[in-house]
């Protein structure tokens, strides 16, 4: 018999219904990883950029029956993955991975919400569309990460994205093995994503262009459109990954846990380098009070990426602040908080925030690497110093603990922006997703 090309075992997988495999604590964290992606899609209702891609799509007379979370309104279901993914990840406040440098929700979930919605599948469809388009994505990303990230200085939300959201939208849709291995033919010509556009509208607007890119791809392949069937096979990955890729671990990683468990929620709404700094500046002055003005310097000591990353200390708009250590880390010890209110322009202007700035020195630290953390030093005029160390990532999610996590940050965005009996609403909804007898009964209520 001759032996399965990479690119279709990663199709059978994809289209395969393995809900019957899901234990209780699989179907736990997909729903948590659904109530924080719906969290975080309606934080970006108002958001510039999103407002930008509703009006092109209502300019185009663009129609359809799928749901624009937070918006009141529907779409076709390519334009609702696109706009709903892009919401998703507008203000950085979607999931972040334990240890790869990608998200996985908001490319995913918008693209196997309009398939479910247009395929009118059930709950318990839903759930296996995104946990295979999850997998999917994490295989390819044993393949490919960290160079495709780290050497490339690809968006690999985006670029990887682009067929986890296809392999979850044609699980749901029914697509056949070779009608999968066609669309990730096509997504190959349709991956994209830069870090250049990193505190830019253009950095969410890749999670939703992968969103909408894979469910029209999946919805393409199910109609007979072609692509390059054999596109994990070619040195397509080699190019990806700047190397020669050992497609056995891309194997490994499809057939190994599931990457459902390595999703990991955010505290703050902003880009994930610059949390430890908020940490480190928040413990420091905790324990030692001191007023801003006595603060003569901090030094930041990240993992070396983060600098490349969210190293921007003299940023302009409250967009740019979003990936700014310095910033970040400013609003915390000035405001004594950072929330989705924060990215400001006026409050990156904020004289207090001013006198910060050019105090801070990033310093790149190899030891943080694992965690994506950091530590900080901060020194007062009186002559005193003191340090905080601060390790997020890279060790086992408590699920009790993310899910009093995800509840409080659900509530606190949710219930002033849709009320809180429809965010009671929801919530419930999303927590026995296996039992909607159509996707449709969710969609209704966002």
């Amino acid at each position: 018999m001759e032996e399965k090309t990479l690119t279709a075992q990663l199709a059978e997988y994809s289209v395969t219904n393995h809900f019957h495999k899901f234990s209780p604590q699989d179907l736990r964290m997909t729903k948590l990883s659904c109530v924080d992606w719906v969290a975080a899609a309606v934080t970006g209702v108002k958001e510039e950029g999103v407002r930008l891609l509703m009006e092109l799509a209502e300019e185009e007379h663009v129609a359809g029956d799928c749901v624009l979370i937070g918006q009141g309104k529907t779409s076709s279901p390519v334009q609702s993955a696109l706009i709903n993914g892009t919401q998703s990840h507008a203000i950085d406040f979607d999931d972040i991975h334990d240890f790869l440098s990608l998200h996985l929700c908001s490319p995913v979930m918008p693209a196997v919400l309009a398939a479910a919605e247009y395929r009118k599948a059930d709950g318990k469809a839903f759930i296996n569309g995104i946990v295979n388009g999850m997998q999917v994505m994490v295989a390819l990303s044993a393949g490919i990460m960290p160079e495709h990230y780290n050497i490339g200085h690809w968006h690999a939300t985006g670029t990887i994205g682009v067929f986890g959201a296809a392999a979850g939208a044609g699980a749901v849709l029914g697509l056949t093995n070779e009608q999968m291995c066609n669309a990730f033919g096509i997504c190959a010509g349709l991956c994209s994503g830069i870090q250049l556009n990193f505190g830019t509208m253009s950095k969410p607007m890749a999670a939703g262009m992968a969103a909408k890119n894979g469910l029209m791809a999946a919805i393409l392949a199910s109609r007979g459109f072609t692509g390059r069937a054999d596109i994990f096979d070619t040195d397509f990955l080699d190019l990806m990954a700047t190397k020669k890729v050992d497609r056995e671990k891309i194997l490994e990683r499809l057939n190994g846990p599931l990457g459902i468990h390595e999703l990991r929620f955010k505290r703050y709404p902003c880009g994930a380098p610059t949390h430890s700094g908020i940490i480190n500046c928040k413990k420091i002055l905790a324990e030692h009070p001191h007023p801003v003005e006595e603060i003569e310097r901090i030094v930041f000591e990240p993992y070396p990426r983060a600098i490349r990353l969210v190293g921007n200390m003299d940023p302009k708009t409250g967009l740019q602040g979003k990936f700014s250590i310095g910033f970040t880390a400013a609003a915390q010890i000035v405001f004594g908080q950072v929330t989705i209110e924060t990215f400001t322009d006026e409050n990156v202007n904020n004289p207090q925030v001013q006198y910060l700035l050019p105090r801070m020195e990033l310093v790149p630290c190899d030891e943080f690497t694992p965690s994506r953390g950091g530590r900080a030093t901060m020194y007062f005029k009186d002559g005193t110093s003191y340090t905080n160390s601060t390790y997020l990532l890279g060790h086992e999610l408590d699920l009790d603990e993310a899910e009093t996590d995800v509840r409080e940050k659900y509530n606190e965005i949710m219930n002033p922006r849709v009320g809180e009996e429809r965010a009671v609403r929801i919530y419930q909804s999303l927590m026995e997703l296996e039992k909607l007898e159509t996707a449709e009964i969710l969609s209704g209520l966002l």
